[in-house]
């Protein structure tokens, strides 16, 4: 943790999943396995199904914020907060309160909330109740017992945005200062006490929907989740925390690190920031120097070749963080090989000396499925190299017969990063070959372990070191500057080289999207859905396709709701679509993100694509 004292200013409880929170002045007792006392154990049901005191279930079954966003205009109080018998009183926009005693009987009489509830949110076929949750809060998941927020990363977003962002958005129960922006992610899977409490920093938190509406009146106004994802490379802010031990805890109160880890560590998900720290800077070349770093979950250290880890720099300018190749992977480390190209690609050269933490996340992208049987042509250029490096070592260990050549172009040989590990793989292999073009020096008149040319690949080039591949079972890689990975593509795909099995390694630029409220639908409909999971008419009022085919009863898979993720993907088989709000993942050709998207004619749409060839943000 950080040198500075870092405070609780505040905790707030939201005794209604979904509902506004209710800050809290007074010392709060916690205790193993729980949260905050009676911290989301009600909720408003949708369906007459759901049960009282059933225990944990998914927000999907109750009124939240990110589907159902009039639900922000519903105030809350909440009276003898740390007793058994809380008194709860609702009010509606229009002034209108119901309240009820809740505790005092193992079913509570809500009914004058319940009516309040059905008068306020009109759902058409749902009927919507209040429900208890029994002894589990309704939490984001089923042991996030609390939810914390760093202000400072709030006061940074809001330095992005252009506006301060309002700290209700993102309904944290504990909010602390002292922390720098996004300093919460060095919290994960560590002990961390505040006032007689000790809590796990287990998961980062990511962001959906709900925080783009606006607390006072329900509307979505400002795009969180793309904001962070185009600023700053991911979708997270705050940290969800397990209650270790018990006491008492209170505003004003010294948050202190133990000293202790979790143990196990988290598993932890490839998306999720997280601090790592260089151990090793090695020199490859006159303006490229090799990072090797330890992953504190440990993920990036199996990462497959041609997957990337994204590097995250919050207290850099945004946007603040870029995606680089792993160009090698050892036990209990991964390696990053960066050429001095760019603002942040400089800053690591000049100012990240062995020891630096740095936050990031991954492995992201499609790993390189590598048969070591087929045979395999690898073109590239420049510090186009990296993912070339880790396919070569990947078949290195691997000891299968598949033959393999490798066309490399570069300047000079001052600056041929890799290149002597590439020709040490390809020296314990049975049959491979390497050339070298050299754009702007002449060919050494000897080499060892590969053949120098002058110039760059050609037709003829590639012709040669695909002769004796067998293109019925040959795969290609090719990676560097955009127009040349292009080039290549189509020399190889001229050469008969089938395009089906030549993968371009593709580089993202972090983009500046729309951060506020979605477009209004061109179309004037009605006009109709068809999708492998049911027919629907779409209105424009519903705004989006996801919107409208929850109204029409359908469930499909959604998170973000904004654009970022890709979870609500879909194939588009016939029919065109307009965007709402300018999205930040990019679904690729023939696919439309649900949540974004309203149909310009009639649609009809498959399931979601193969979830493998998505990839949130891009790889650069």
């Amino acid at each position: 943790m950080e040198a500075n004292r870092i405070v609780l200013d505040s905790v707030v409880r939201y005794p209604v999943k979904g509902l506004a929170g209710v800050p809290t002045p007074d010392p709060v007792r916690l205790e193993p396995g729980g949260g905050l006392r009676w911290d989301r154990s009600f909720a408003i049901a949708r369906e007459s199904s759901i049960p009282d005191g059933g225990g944990w279930r998914p927000r999907e079954e109750f009124f939240h914020l990110a589907r159902h966003e009039q639900i922000a205009r519903i105030a809350v109080d909440f009276a003898d907060a740390e007793t058994d018998a809380p008194h709860l009183t609702i009010t509606s926009a229009d002034g209108r309160a119901a309240s009820a005693r809740l505790g005092a009987a193992p079913m509570p009489d809500t009914g004058a909330i319940d009516g309040l509830l059905r008068s306020a949110l009109d759902e058409g076929r749902a009927d919507p109740r209040l429900i208890t949750t029994g002894s589990a809060g309704l939490w984001d998941w089923p042991r996030a017992h609390l939810s914390i927020i760093n202000l400072a990363t709030l006061e940074a977003l809001g330095r992005e945005a252009g506006e301060p962002v309002d700290r209700r958005r993102v309904r944290g129960n504990l909010y602390l200062t002292g922390l720098e922006p996004f300093g919460e992610f060095a919290l994960i899977g560590r002990r961390i006490r505040i006032g007689e409490v000790e809590l796990e920093i287990f998961q980062p938190t990511d962001r959906c929907r709900a925080t783009t509406i606006r607390p006072v009146d329900g509307v979505s106004d400002l795009n969180i989740p793309a904001l962070l994802g185009a600023r700053y490379g991911h979708m997270f802010c705050g940290v969800y925390a397990r209650v270790v031990r018990g006491g008492t805890l209170r505003a004003g109160d010294e948050v202190l690190d133990t000293g202790s880890t979790i143990d196990p560590a988290p598993a932890g998900e490839s998306g999720w920031p997280r601090t790592a720290q260089i151990v090793e800077r090695v020199g490859e070349s006159d303006d490229v120097v090799s990072f090797w770093m330890h992953d504190p979950l440990g993920l990036l250290h199996a990462a497959q070749p041609g997957t990337h880890v994204r590097l995250h720099l919050p207290q850099e300018p945004a946007p603040n963080w870029r995606s680089y190749t792993i160009s090698g992977v050892e036990p209990g480390r991964f390696r990053i090989s960066v050429k001095r190209d760019g603002r942040l690609s400089t800053l690591l050269h000049e100012s990240r000396p062995v020891g630096s933490d740095i936050v990031v996340s991954g492995p992201h992208g499609t790993a390189e499925a590598d048969d070591g049987d087929r045979d395999l042509l690898l073109v590239t250029a420049g510090i186009g190299i990296t993912p070339a490096a880790a396919l070569l070592r990947s078949r290195s260990a691997q000891s299968k017969a598949g033959r393999v050549r490798v066309v490399h172009a570069e300047r000079s040989t001052t600056s041929l990063p890799l290149w002597a590990e590439a020709c040490r793989a390809i020296g314990d292999l049975s049959d491979a070959r390497a050339s070298l073009h050299l754009t702007r020096e002449t060919p050494p008149t000897e080499s060892v372990g590969f053949t120098a040319v002058a110039g760059r690949p050609d037709a003829d080039a590639l012709r040669a070191a695909m002769a004796d591949l067998d293109l019925a079972r040959a795969d290609a890689f090719v990676c560097g500057p955009g127009a040349f990975a292009a080039g290549v593509r189509d020399m190889l795909v001229a050469l008969g080289f089938p395009a089906d099995r030549i993968r371009v390694d593709a580089f993202y630029s972090p983009a500046t999207p729309d951060w506020g409220p979605p477009r209004s639908p061109r179309a004037e409909g009605p006009l109709p859905v068809d999708s492998s999971a049911g027919a629907f008419v779409w209105e424009p009022g519903a705004g989006t396709l996801l919107n409208a085919a929850e109204k029409a009863g359908l469930d499909w898979p959604s998170e973000c709701r904004v654009g970022v993720c890709g979870t609500c993907v879909r194939a588009v088989a016939a029919g065109e679509f307009e965007y709402l709000n300018d999205p930040l993942f990019d679904a690729g050709p023939g696919r439309v993100l649900a949540c974004s998207a309203a149909p310009l004619t009639a649609l009809r749409l498959d399931g979601p694509p193969d979830a493998s060839s998505l990839d949130p943000l891009g790889a650069s």
